[in-house]
């Protein structure tokens, strides 16, 4: 098993600290709240552009119980199921898996997965969303579900291109 090197663990350490930082703003700025999270998980990028998957789950560590001290559980979560995962995810599929499509479909059902624990972690009911009321209740929970992973399709497409240009800009930089 390869060493960790002092490289990995101060990218870790860095790419933690604004992921924590992201994480505690999207307690505060409730209006920002998705748009902190999706930068969280933008951070945990730094150790993967080194190309240390191990140096991103350190990282996504840290941030999860750094976060959980300083905003609690509810704050958390999203990141903790959702987000931070999501970057590890998208590093190995990208780095083991060259099928776009299979890597796609994995992501979504990854997402889905994801929205579903998210949305009983944090206690939402349907309730939460009076716009939808006209709706059955299949039909309100089948609309969440096509509205979600409509974004997170647009969210991972973005996300894969800022990972193709930060990798093209600063990869080489990072690597160890």
């Amino acid at each position: 098993m390869k060493r960790i090197t002092s490289k990995e663990i101060a990218l870790s350490g860095i790419s933690a600290a604004f992921a924590v930082i992201a994480v505690v703003l999207s307690y505060y700025v409730s209006v920002l709240t998705l748009v902190f999270y999706a930068l969280a998980s933008v951070a945990l990028l730094l150790p993967i552009l080194g190309e240390s998957g191990r140096g991103a789950i350190l990282a996504y560590a840290a941030s999860t119980g750094l976060g959980f001290l300083f905003v609690g559980y509810i704050a958390v979560m999203p990141y903790v199921i959702m987000f931070g995962p999501y970057t590890i995810l998208f590093y190995y599929l990208r780095k083991y898996l060259k099928k776009e499509l299979f890597c796609l479909s994995i992501k979504v059902v990854f997402a889905n997965l994801s929205f579903l624990a998210t949305f009983y972690a944090v206690g939402l009911t349907l309730a939460d969303f009076p716009i939808l009321d006209r709706f059955p209740v299949w039909g309100r929970y089948v609309a969440i579900y096509v509205v979600l992973t409509v974004a997170f399709i647009v969210f991972d497409l973005a996300f894969g291109r800022l990972y193709d240009l930060l990798s093209y800009r600063f990869g080489g930089k990072l690597r160890a």
